[in-house]
């Protein structure tokens, strides 16, 4: 009598464990949702995990994410960029990774096959610009040491042009005229 209770009660928490193990996860997935996208600045504090910020940086490093995402959400929902419309445009993207077609010329077919309005396309422009403007305050905050342990995805932000002359390769200045 004992052994098929006891059987009963095993049967039961063996059908009831993994289905409530199911639902915590599924809650999980829930609550991840689009948390890089509405807070820049924690992809970006990943990315410096090994650059050694202090507990003033991270700080700012924040305040400046909560101002960046900010803009960019004003500005896809000022033009219309809704959540489905951005997957779509990623998978499109991803599809067409192997393209022949570069650049802006890429862009342009990503966007048309995307269903992307000259609009969108506009606001995405000022979406990147805004995080590009919060990529380089945020390399700005770091000092030298900080700089050099960069990653090298990050290290365009510097605002170092080393090697390179406005001019071209040939081009000499000219000299002052001497006074007389």
């Amino acid at each position: 009598m004992n052994f098929k209770v006891f059987g009963v009660l095993a049967l039961a928490a063996m059908i009831s464990i993994p289905a409530l193990a199911a639902d915590d996860t599924k809650e999980k997935k829930k609550k991840k949702g689009n948390r890089g996208q509405a807070n820049a600045s924690g992809q970006l504090l990943k990315q410096l995990k090994d650059v050694g910020l202090s507990d003033e940086q991270i700080a700012k490093v924040k305040e400046l994410g909560k101002d960046a995402a900010a803009k960019m959400k004003k500005i896809k929902d000022d033009a219309g960029i809704t959540l489905d419309l951005t997957k779509k445009r990623q998978e499109v993207a991803k599809a067409m990774a192997d393209s022949e077609k570069k650049g802006a010329e890429l862009a342009a077919a990503i966007n048309k096959e995307a269903g992307f309005s000259e609009a969108h396309a506009k606001a995405l422009k000022l979406v990147n610009d805004v995080r590009m403007e919060f990529h380089k305050s945020v390399v700005a905050l770091l000092d030298d040491g900080q700089k050099e342990k960069l990653p090298a995805r990050m290290k365009r932000f510097t605002g170092g042009k080393k090697g390179k002359k406005k001019g071209g390769k040939d081009e000499k200045k000219k000299p002052a005229p001497a006074a007389e």
